[in-house]
């Protein structure tokens, strides 16, 4: 049981914490209280922003009968939001949406709690937790409460022998590129929100070029740095695709290896990731294998920075590795190829960040698309169900800007765009917009 000076110590730290977080204008982090050898400190941020998005709705099949549907997972679904549209003869006809929220940004609310210290002479140890919490309410109800999360958890050991890290943290796999997108992109935007009608967080740039590392649990090692070179390699718990490969006997390998460089005003910094997963249907031995390799780095020399990262692989999907999407995978579960290319630049003046950024991610079809595809015969009218197919998305284009002025070190406001453009293998198109603006406070 707790004495009464120990609740009271509890109290004074909570209060401290309250009040330096007011109070504090330059710090990445606030300490709450320390000993010989330990820290305790939180980290966060909270924003908001108001995200206007307008341009086409999802799209319909421009086919004949034969064409079943659009294969769900690419481009944006706009579904109760869309402004219908027919055509002269009064047929419907491809629409629009128009839609304004209030949103949180590409990381959304965040309150961190961290302790620190000594565990040897040559050993470190850190204890972290973080809690996420989108301020948009679940199918925008006002009395739905937000989602509090504990998305970060782990404990991590560090010494001359490299670094060992137990719990949830963010993966290894395209976390280069995840950080690109941080950095030089929406680190303190919103850009892509992902849906209409759903909660966030946003997504910025990620399904345009950019492949999301996430948030797992798992074991990672990282060796300690020579020369510049750092290896990371870790085992994850296994991802499933419901509905089509249930089954997992192994967990879910990934490695990093990254190398920096600095030199005055110059800074290098490159990485390559892999991952490697096998999946397997319900009491079976049938399986398949999700397999993918990224890479990329980062240039900076004084205010100018630049970004760019590529992946490819068996499964990946367009938004995260192996993502849960009937893009991922076949009616004949077979796992489809994805690729992406992403570059982003930023330059820094007087307070202000500017960011530019481009991508590209692309889904290449399997035989068994291309043989659907052939046999649907889209030039009849005639209903003929050996010859029906679904059109699947082609590549998704991203185009985002962004100007963020910082004040002082821990108010950031932000201005950004973005303009998606999307592309189905059988002719269909969409392109929407998304014009934000808000305010992020960090600490």
């Amino acid at each position: 049981m707790r004495s009464v000076g120990d609740v009271r110590r509890v109290v004074v730290w909570f209060f401290a914490a309250v009040v330096l977080l007011v109070a504090s204008a330059a710090r990445a982090e606030v300490s709450v209280a320390k000993g010989s050898d330990w820290e305790l400190y939180t980290q966060g941020r909270v924003n908001a922003f108001l995200s206007t998005g307008f341009g086409d709705a999802h799209p319909l099949t421009i086919h004949g009968p034969n064409e079943l549907n659009i294969t769900p997972g690419g481009g944006l679904d706009t579904d109760v939001d869309v402004i219908p549209r027919t055509d002269a003869a009064g047929n419907p006809i491809q629409g629009t949406f128009r839609s304004m929220r209030l949103r949180s940004g590409f990381v959304p609310n965040v309150f961190a709690v961290g302790l620190r210290g000594q565990l040897t002479e040559n050993t470190t140890y850190k204890i972290y937790v973080a809690f996420w919490m989108t301020i948009e309410a679940e199918g925008q109800r006002k009395f739905n409460n937000p989602f509090a999360y504990a998305r970060e958890g782990y404990g991590k050991l560090e010494g001359p022998w490299g670094g060992l890290l137990v719990g949830r943290a963010l993966d290894l796999f395209s976390r280069g590129a995840t950080e690109n997108e941080f950095l030089y992109g929406h680190g303190f935007g919103l850009g892509y929100p992902g849906n209409v009608a759903d909660v966030g967080p946003a997504a910025g740039m990620i399904g345009f070029g950019v492949l999301a590392a996430f948030f797992a649990s798992g074991i990672q090692y990282s060796t300690p740095m020579l020369a510049g070179l750092q290896l990371n390699v870790g085992v994850f718990d296994p991802v499933v695709i419901t509905g089509y490969y249930p089954g997992t006997r192994e967990p879910l390998f990934e490695s990093e290896a990254t190398y920096d460089f600095s030199r005055g005003r110059f800074k290098l910094h490159l990485f390559g990731n892999g991952a490697y997963q096998k999946l397997y249907l319900a009491a079976s031995n049938t399986s398949a294998t999700m397999d993918g390799l990224g890479y990329g780095g980062r240039i900076e020399f004084g205010p100018f920075h630049l970004g760019f990262a590529g992946h490819y692989g068996n499964g990946l999907g367009l938004s995260y590795a192996l993502e849960n999407s009937a893009t991922s995978i076949s009616q004949n579960n077979e796992l489809r190829r994805f690729d992406g290319y992403s570059v982003q630049a930023q330059i820094q003046a007087r307070g202000f960040d500017f960011n530019l950024g481009w991508g590209i991610s692309r889904v290449f079809l399997l035989q068994s698309d291309r043989d659907s595809i052939a046999n649907c015969a889209l030039d009849t009218d005639v209903i003929d169900p050996a010859r029906q197919c679904a059109s699947l998305i082609k590549r998704q284009i991203g185009y985002s800007a962004a100007v963020v002025y910082h004040i002082r070190d821990r108010v950031h406001l932000d201005l950004d765009y973005l303009r998606g453009d999307f592309a189905w293998f059988l002719g269909e198109k969409q392109m929407v917009n998304f014009i934000n603006a808000g305010v992020t406070v960090t600490w």
